[in-house]
């Protein structure tokens, strides 16, 4: 697998948690409408917004430097790198840190 289709994975998996980060940070603005805390919400989300645009800028620009042959291997090391997440999202940290071990 060449250097160019990892990159490219691993930015189009960077760009879904900037896109989830995103979506969580407008929840919340959305929920301190005129709280006390509604500005820190509103820089957070403005700032989640544009990781969000770097995000997409930089995977499309990895993607376009793949060859279209090698853009099923793209989709299929982002579903490992999603497999992965999913795996240790649902396992407890000590027994992620023993596995490590």
């Amino acid at each position: 697998m060449s250097r160019r289709v990892r990159r490219a994975a691993t930015l189009a998996y960077r760009l879904r948690s900037a896109v989830a980060e995103q979506d969580r940070a407008r929840l919340f603005l959305a929920e301190s409408a005129g709280q006390p805390d509604e500005a820190t919400y509103r820089r957070r989300a403005r700032v989640t917004d544009r990781r969000a645009r770097w995000a997409t800028s930089r995977a499309r620009r990895a993607l376009d430097r793949v060859p279209a042959r090698d853009r099923a291997d793209v989709d299929r090391r982002l579903q490992t790198l999603l497999r992965i997440d999913s795996i240790l999202t649902s396992t407890s940290p000590a027994a992620v840190r023993r596995f490590l071990r």
